[in-house]
């Protein structure tokens, strides 16, 4: 195997890393010298670089390369610099690092709208990560999570982010816990700490004290469904995977409600089995009906609450 063209790099902890930019791939090395491995198995030394894409006209980025950025990993989570083009500040998204490198080659990618991402992307280099700006509507970001099913898609304006470096973000109080009363109008944000916290019920409880939109709703079931990966390692998350299953299941309810997708309400009306949940699909219909007071959508949501009435009877 030929690994020309390369380029090295020191990471802060001693690791080499040997890039490979026109392969999006590169090999990681120990402070000892022993290849750090991409799988459990130990099989595998090339390592895939991560592919972001940014989309919107409301952000800029810049590579440290070339061809791709080396973004730092701080206690378990990438840290994705951007510039915020409204408030001209320098911003800092964290995102969930794999593996147990402290430097992370990756590919940042730029398009102004939707339409740009779909004519210009290249279908062979899909994004892990796509990262949208307050101009990309609902209907664009279904364009976009057809066209990436697998990626994980975030707000810039949701996701927890902090202003001039990671340190900018909520300050902890003096007992180190994170002050969420500073937090208190950002849901994601809650959400992703009661998660950590294994606290699924304030997770339920935030769907009903917030009017989440469907990008927010997706972004928390994302981080959920990352978490529940790793319940044959984490004995928390395996004690707690019920629980996470059914508050992932109530966010898709919540976001096919939102979207109007009448084919998926009913289908996951019909096709449930633990009747423990009709109560919450019940709660969720009054919730989104709230909502959405005009007269066309009273009589959608209305049908969906029959829709559920009708399956408790059959029981």
């Amino acid at each position: 195997m030929e690994y020309n063209d390369y380029i090295e790099e020191k990471t802060p902890k001693g690791m080499t890393l040997k890039i490979l930019p026109k392969k999006s791939q590169f090999l990681a090395f120990d402070r000892k010298g022993k290849s750090v491995y991409s799988d459990e198995q130990n099989t595998k030394v090339l390592h895939r670089m991560l592919v972001i894409y940014f989309v919107g006209e409301d952000f800029a980025i810049r590579n440290t390369h070339q061809e791709f950025s080396l973004l730092k990993i701080v206690k378990g989570q990438i840290v994705l610099p951007y510039v915020d083009l409204g408030s001209r500040s320098r911003k800092y998204l964290f995102l969930d690092a794999p593996g147990l490198l402290d430097l992370l080659p990756t590919k940042l990618k730029m398009f102004n709208s939707a339409a740009a991402l779909v004519r210009e992307s290249d279908l062979a280099e899909k994004p892990d990560t796509v990262v949208i700006g307050n101009a990309v509507s609902d209907n664009d970001i279904i364009v976009i999570r057809n066209r990436f099913s697998a990626a994980e898609i975030i707000s810039a304006h949701t996701a927890p982010a902090a202003e001039g470096g990671p340190s900018g973000g909520a300050k902890p109080d003096a007992g180190g816990e994170v002050n969420l009363n500073m937090m208190s109008n950002n849901p994601v944000f809650l959400a992703r700490v009661h998660l950590r916290e294994m606290n699924v019920m304030k997770v339920n409880q935030i769907m009903l004290d917030f009017d989440l939109t469907a990008i927010e709703a997706e972004y928390i079931l994302s981080f959920i469904r990352s978490m529940v990966k790793d319940a044959d390692k984490n004995q928390d998350i395996a004690k707690n995977r019920a629980k996470l299953d059914s508050l992932a299941d109530s966010l898709k309810f919540y976001m096919h409600l939102l979207n109007k997708e009448t084919d998926e309400v009913q289908r996951m009306i019909e096709s449930l089995t633990d009747m423990s949940l009709l109560a919450s699909y019940s709660t969720l219909i009054t919730k989104v009906k709230i909502m959405s007071p005009d007269r066309d959508n009273q009589l959608l949501y209305t049908d969906y609450e029959n829709l559920v009435y009708e399956k408790k009877i059959s029981k």
